[in-house]
């Protein structure tokens, strides 16, 4: 592996796809949603610190050796993956431990709020029984208006957290340095997506790969999305590529503009003339 990247962002906004269709380059191979920072983040950098060994250990060496884990089961894991020599891989989870890969950089992909919303509605729509369920074990389509905004807008909820973690770390990040972070809106992407591969591929400095949007393989390292009893959610990506088309939105305008009013930094940021 020559290099490492990252993708997160916001969810339900083609990062999936755009994993698939980067995989299409020999050079590159990309991840479903990847289980490995979360294995550095909670059982090397946090629950190591609770063994006695390691605290016998002085300050500067358990950095160090942690440090030097940290990267060598990064190598590790994805070489035991593949012997592409450009790596992509997908999970918001990379925002906890970016620093410390100085060399990469960051693929952050966003969507108005108000159709990644229409987007878990559309996936409860077309559910039988098994529909995302809140933390009172209200099932989603019982949900008022009311009950809904504050399910997909609490802390415990995917597109909270992803504005709360990622988006703003990486806003941030972009202010100090631009060059390591790349944004992308689903909006952009979805109406001319070879324009983005072009920014991609200039992003990571590759040479541009000619893609086919009529034949979209899913990743080698697919997720399974029963995985996720919680929250209904479908990574499974159309074999050609599927266009912007305007939102038909089923909430009422009340409940959009209660999203734009309380996100206002967001919009501000990505999408400045929604109304």
């Amino acid at each position: 592996m020559q290099k490492l990247h990252f993708c997160g962002g916001l969810p339900r906004t083609g990062s999936t796809v755009l994993m698939n269709l980067l995989q299409q380059n020999p050079r590159i191979f990309t991840t479903g949603t990847c289980a490995l920072p979360d294995l550095l983040h909670q059982h090397v950098l946090i629950k190591s610190r609770y063994r006695e060994q390691f605290q016998a250990m002085s300050i500067e060496q358990a950095d160090k050796a942690i440090y030097g884990l940290i990267h060598g089961a990064t190598k590790g894991w994805f070489e035991a993956l593949t012997n592409k020599p450009v790596v992509i891989s997908k999970n918001r989870a990379w925002s906890n431990l970016f620093h410390l890969y100085p060399q990469s950089k960051y693929i952050c992909m966003v969507r108005d709020l108000r159709d990644i919303v229409e987007s878990f509605e559309k996936i409860n729509s077309r559910t039988l029984a098994l529909h995302s369920f809140g933390d009172d074990n209200s099932l989603v389509p019982a949900m008022s208006e009311s009950e809904k905004y504050a399910y997909y807008f609490s802390p415990g909820n995917i597109i909270f957290s992803s504005l709360g973690n990622d988006i703003q770390r990486m806003m941030e990040l972009f202010k100090r340095d631009s060059s390591r972070v790349l944004f992308i809106r689903y909006e952009d992407f979805t109406t001319d997506p070879l324009y983005i591969l072009k920014k991609v591929y200039n992003y990571i400095e590759e040479d541009y790969f000619e893609h086919d949007l009529n034949c979209i393989s899913q990743s080698t390292l697919f997720e399974h999305d029963h995985a996720y009893f919680k929250e209904r959610t479908d990574h499974q990506t159309h074999p050609t590529f599927n266009y912007y088309k305007k939102p038909v939105r089923s909430l009422s305008n009340r409940f959009n503009q209660e999203i734009i009013k309380n996100v206002k930094w967001f919009y501000d940021g990505f999408y400045p003339d929604a109304s």
